[in-house]
């Protein structure tokens, strides 16, 4: 992506911005922190990244960290019944009317939504930058899965019935090249359903909402605008407050043959929100940092990732940590913020009896209750969102 293209908005290009949010993030595996400014367009009102991560970093990351596998044994893998995002698509899909034909999912890492489309009768096929995910969308579920992004892979697609995107517009650098792609891909009157983080009701909304991964925040006004813009029009537009762990929205749209026209756009919303949502922010990290830093012993933290690198960006905590545990194997024996990251394993038998800190919003109590079966005694398990489950 050209680096002037990087310095406007995604969207409608202005260059006007105002900063909302900055972040100074401690990333696995690099010296220096990576800085992010978080910012509404004040031409458009949309909230984005601005200037983006450099996709070179952001490559790296998704290629070697954030791969997106899965975990099990691939025979109970491949029995699950879809998970929640997979019901919400085959539902949305369902009730348009549409009857089982070709389907391509871009980013479908690996392959367990297409593996559920094609339960129902779809003939199914995809792609991701991630190659473990790619991987195991070939080998647990015979996914035709092309390893790359869909500026890689659309462009050989043609006269599709049904595009996917399962929160996937939010990490892209370039959301209107991805849309005109998938217009071209799809046959006359096929459709595009997708589902994004909604950015709405900021009052509801986690700590870290703003995060490295996304680059893009979209507001429903935004999003259909912006849709109508690429040659689309909206079937039906669905917004779920509760189905995650924040907002997200789910958009069918059909490719369109006429010009359809565009509503003006409302930048004071946008400003509005985001402003709002930091306040709010600020405070949820501020309660967090009051929790953890009285903490003035040694400590580990569970979680290697991006929670983990805003935790050390909010609070005081990192002088005090030992370790970073976590599952996954793939960052085993790697640094984030210089502190050694170690496997649940090592973690379990290390000589020291520090208190283990949770660092994951979504994944706390999940993480506890393997802890407690792994033996931890609950005195040394920190959670910092929920309350200790009873013994």
């Amino acid at each position: 992506m050209p680096t002037s293209d990087m310095e406007v908005c995604a969207l409608c290009k202005s260059g006007d911005r105002d900063v909302i949010q900055t972040q100074s993030l401690a990333l696995l595996n690099r010296d220096t922190p990576c800085d992010i400014s978080f910012c509404v367009c004040k031409a458009c009102g949309h909230l984005q990244q601005w200037p983006p991560v450099s996709p070179t970093v952001m490559a790296h990351h998704y290629q070697s960290i954030a791969t997106y596998e899965l975990f099990g044994a691939p025979a109970a893998l491949r029995a699950a019944p879809p998970a929640r995002h997979a019901k919400r698509f085959l539902s949305l899909v369902s009730d348009i009317g549409l009857a089982p034909s070709s389907a391509y999912e871009i980013g479908c890492a690996s392959g367990e939504m297409l593996h559920q489309f094609r339960r129902q009768g779809w003939q199914v096929a995809g792609c991701d930058p991630s190659p473990s995910a790619v991987s195991q969308a070939k080998t647990i579920f015979e996914i035709d899965a092309d390893l790359g992004g869909e500026e890689d892979t659309l462009p050989s697609r043609e006269k599709l019935d049904l595009i996917l995107a399962c929160h996937v517009l939010e990490h892209l650098y370039d959301p209107p090249a991805t849309l005109a792609r998938c217009h071209a891909a799809l046959k006359p009157g096929g459709h595009l359903v997708f589902e994004v983080p909604c950015a709405t009701a900021p009052d509801q909304l986690p700590p870290g909402w703003f995060t490295f991964e996304h680059l893009h925040y979209y507001q429903p006004a935004i999003l259909e605008r912006l849709l109508k813009a690429s040659g689309f029009e909206v079937v039906e537009m669905r917004i779920a407050m509760t189905a995650e762990h924040y907002p997200v929205v789910a958009i069918a749209a059909r490719k369109a043959t006429g010009v359809t026209a565009l509503s003006p756009f409302q930048p004071s919303d946008g400003a509005r929100m985001a402003r709002s949502y930091a306040a709010r922010d600020e405070a949820l990290w501020a309660a967090t940092a009051c929790r953890v830093d009285r903490f003035h012993e040694p400590v580990f933290l569970y979680g290697a990732g991006i929670h983990t690198a805003q935790l050390l960006d909010r609070t005081g905590i990192a002088p005090h940590v030992i370790a970073i545990a976590d599952r996954d194997s793939k960052k085993w024996g790697h640094t984030q913020a210089g502190k050694p990251v170690i496997s649940p394993a090592e973690l379990l038998a290390h000589a020291s009896r520090a208190p283990v800190i949770i660092s994951s919003y979504v994944s706390e109590r999940p993480i506890v209750k393997a802890l407690r079966e792994g033996g931890l005694p609950p005195s040394r398990i920190v959670p910092l969102y929920s309350d200790m489950p009873a013994c």
